[in-house]
């Protein structure tokens, strides 16, 4: 039986290019894009930024985990996972992890 996914593959790859070039000229900058295709296809997206590291998985499910490391001890500054019908509907949930990349020794607003 064929499961009907709310996103497809090539959604998810564009939301993460139109991020990176958002980014241009900016403090974070999106390092790579990787897709998957077996199983249930997913894409992640590399953040580098001066004192973190991030990465965004979304699935075609629908699922999305958003990780940032701190650079100086390696220890989460920011997690969240979100289960979303249309990429728009992570644009609040991005606006924290790009806050987060950009001063990851602040806390986030909620853990």
């Amino acid at each position: 039986m064929l499961t009907v996914q709310p996103l497809t593959l090539e959604e998810i790859v564009s939301w993460y290019r139109s991020k990176q070039r958002l980014l241009a000229n900016s403090s974070v900058s999106l390092a790579r894009i990787r897709e998957r295709t077996d199983h249930l296809p997913a894409a992640a997206a590399d953040f580098d930024a001066a004192n973190a590291i991030g990465r965004i998985d979304g699935w075609v499910s629908g699922a999305f985990d958003f990780h940032v490391l701190r650079a100086s001890d390696g220890k989460d500054a920011f997690w969240r996972h979100a289960d979303v019908a249309t990429v728009d509907q992570l644009e609040g949930t991005y606006a924290e992890f790009l806050r987060t990349m950009q001063n990851p020794d602040e806390p986030a607003t909620s853990y």
